[in-house]
């Protein structure tokens, strides 16, 4: 395939993927679920100190502090997309852990969920209200996803998308909005990721030029899960779906659960691997999802 017929290709998924976002703009309202955060973990002490987060963050808002520790991490954190299926994910997941496991390595990753999990520790080692939001495509025959961080910046008073994978976030021109606007944004063709050492400027030309992680987000931005409580490590707290209206995110979850194990045997996944594949079904059925409100996306309370 030549790189034109590649573009032509990607330019037509991208409409597609768009396009499903447009048919499904009604939301199921769910529950009220509450959302916490909490910044005084006696951890994020030792966290501020040993990576000198303090320095690195900045002054300014929420958003541009940040957006500073997001393009530290970034370049920092070698990703490995199956990480949560090795001996690694035995681990602690909390940054501290995560960054001295990975930070700097170039024979260790992380996946996008463990980097989500560092910035998210360093905003709130900060005071900046933070958490991780999964991004899910429609198709339970996808075992692919992505997980980025929010943050709430009180100056702009919206919550904004950080993905310390790319060291990006997404704009409609005017500055950094949520994962939820930028759901609205592509369902209308609009908007663009906008990368290290790029500006806002011509959004055509971002559009052109980041092709390929717009028509990511697209493929992703069907339904989220929002992080229930957030602070250091990994509690109990379970995750809010924020799905569309008419959309089984429970049946969903587990045939994708059943395709991911069909495709572990397939690839010769270790049995460490299918053991806890098997684990994560036990518990897809031991529950319904709790599905969040539009809700999910109000200022968080003051402290």
């Amino acid at each position: 395939m030549t790189k034109k017929e590649r573009r032509e290709q990607d330019n037509r998924l991208f409409e597609i993927y768009c396009g499903m976002l447009f048919n499904s703009m009604r939301f199921s309202e769910g529950e009220p679920v509450p959302l916490f955060y909490h910044f005084s973990c006696p951890e994020f002490a030792v966290l501020r100190k040993k990576y000198g987060l303090e320095k690195i963050a900045g002054k300014g808002s929420e958003f541009p502090m940040a957006l500073r520790l997001c393009r530290w991490l970034a370049p920092n954190l070698l990703h490995e997309g199956d990480f949560s299926l090795t001996e690694a994910q035995n681990m602690p997941h909390n940054a501290l852990a995560l960054l001295e496991y990975a930070f700097g390595r170039r024979d260790r990753g992380l996946n996008c969920a463990c980097k989500a999990k560092i910035l998210t520790e360093c905003c709130l080692s900060l005071g900046i209200p933070a958490r991780r939001v999964g991004l899910y495509p429609n198709s339970p025959y996808d075992i692919d996803n992505h997980v980025v961080t929010e943050i709430y910046d009180r100056r702009l008073g919206r919550w904004c998308m950080l993905d310390p994978t790319t060291g990006g976030y997404f704009t409609e021109g005017a500055g950094p909005i949520s994962c939820l606007a930028m759901r609205a944004a592509l369902a209308e063709r609009r908007g663009s990721a906008v990368l290290p050492r790029q500006r806002e400027g011509d959004l055509a030309a971002l559009r052109e030029k980041n092709a390929g992680w717009n028509l990511y987000y697209a493929k992703n931005c069907y339904f989220f899960t929002v992080e229930t409580v957030s602070g250091f490590g990994t509690g109990t707290a379970r995750d809010a779906y924020y799905v569309p209206l008419g959309f089984d995110c429970h049946a969903r979850e587990l045939r994708n659960n059943d395709f991911l194990a069909e495709k572990a045997r397939e690839w010769g996944w270790d049995e460490a691997a299918a053991e806890k594949i098997a684990r994560w079904r036990s518990d897809l059925e031991a529950r319904e999802p709790l599905v969040g409100s539009s809700a999910l996306w109000n200022a968080p309370s003051p402290r």
